[in-house]
Order: structure tokens, then sequence, then C-alpha cells
């Protein structure tokens, strides 16, 4: 049985029709070209968005769920987040265990600790850089410690430095026995992080499979409108505009 099995979802004008599922342990990358539906597909399945069609987490309909039962289950990470009080890194990544109404400060350690986030405790978010908030918002959602992820765009603003570092706490994250969903520009990373791929545009799924199913010359020049290189056996893969 699949983690998350996703059935004729439609967003408006935003997504249309969409077919997928998500296996325990691995990690499911979303691509495409701006404005494709990444971030509507990550906000529907998070109960942000309304949506048409059949989710269902672990074989249960999310919409039987109940608004709590969601958050313990399912945590999001937007790409965009900002805090408007100039709370402590300590208390931002404390409210991801809000749906737990608890405040373990073992889980929380934890949590700071996988996204290296620890020395800045004390810090206040208001006052850190883009990649430090970065990863203080990746710290809290890691705090929930729920079965699935989603993630838009969590490299975004780190360097090469802290993009490995992070894709391989996703990565381990999902090999523990949970399920990340994540949306992300940089091909090059997604395809040597991500177990599958989905590949949106204009609203609609291009294809899905593995890697090197999804990642090829033809499908993405076509669907990003130039010529690219593509190198899956290098290490690590390079997928490029030419």
């Amino acid at each position: 049985m699949a983690l998350m099995s996703i059935n004729n979802l439609s967003v408006d004008h935003r997504l249309q029709s969409i077919d997928l599922e998500l296996k325990q342990g691995e990690v499911l990358g979303l691509i495409g070209p701006n404005g494709a539906g990444k971030s509507s597909l990550l906000s529907a399945l998070s109960g942000l968005v309304n949506h048409t069609g059949l989710v269902e987490f672990n074989g249960i309909n999310l919409a039987s769920l109940t608004a709590l039962e969601r958050a313990r289950s399912i945590a999001l990470q937007p790409q965009f987040v900002e805090s408007a009080w100039a709370l402590s890194v300590h208390d931002v990544v404390s409210l991801g265990r809000l749906p737990w109404g608890d405040c373990d400060q073992k889980i929380i350690k934890s949590a700071m600790q996988q996204a290296n986030v620890t020395e800045l405790a004390n810090r206040h978010v208001d006052e850190l850089s883009g990649g430090e908030k970065a990863r203080v918002w990746l710290a809290r959602v890691l705090a929930n410690q729920a079965d699935v992820l989603l993630v838009d765009e969590p490299v975004a603003n780190l360097d090469i430095h802290y993009q490995r570092d992070v894709m391989n706490l996703l990565s381990d994250y999902a090999r523990s026995g949970h399920g990340v969903i994540i949306a992300i520009h940089d091909l090059s990373l997604a395809a040597r992080y991500c177990d599958r791929l989905c590949l949106l545009d204009n609203s609609k799924m291009v294809k899905s499979g593995r890697v090197e199913e999804v990642l090829t010359d033809k499908i993405l020049s076509t669907v990003f409108n130039t010529d690219v290189f593509i190198n899956l056996e290098s290490n690590p893969p390079v997928v490029l505009a030419r």
C-alpha cells in the first residue's frame, strides 16, 4: 500500500487531473517550469487549498481526517515563510510540536541538530540570513515527526554545502520509514537525491517515474524549451541547460 495515493486531483485552474503515489521510504521530486503547479500540489495535499479528486493517506481518505490528525500526519514547509514576531530559533522550532500539544525538548533538540541550527537557538529568527531561516523552518517541520513531509524549494537560498546537507537530511528522513515530497528546480539535485520524479507543466502532469524515465533529452527540451545536457551516469548526476 502506498503511503499517500493521489487520484484525479485538480485545483481550480492551477492543477488538472493529477494521479500520483508516494511510497514509504522514498523521496518524490516535483519538477517543472515556474508556474507549473508544484506549490499548488503541495498546498492541496496539506489541506491549505480546496481540491477535487481523492487523496488517501495509508489507505484513509484525507478528507475524513480531522485537522489535528492531518497536522500530525503531514507537515508542510512552504517556499516562503516569515515570522510575525521576533521569536527565538528555539521557539520557532518548538512550534513544530503544536499538533502534539507538547514541547518535547528531546525531539526539538534533535530537530535543531539535524537541520544544523543548534548554535542559532537563542538568536531571533528575524536577525538571520535567508539560508539560516530556511534551515530553521526545516527544523520546525522535522520537530513534528510527521509521516509525510511536503517541502517546497528547501535549498533555494542555501550554498552548495548546506544544499547537500539538507538533501541528505531529507533522504535520511524518508529512509527512516517516512515519505518526502519535494518541489525542486535544481534538476541535478533532483537526479541525485530523488527516487522518483513527477514532471509538471501548464498545470498538468507530463511524466512520472524513475529518474532516468523522466529526465530525458526529448522530454526536458520540450517542456523547458531549451537544449539540455544530461549525464545521469556521472557522480553526482548533471542536468543543465546548454
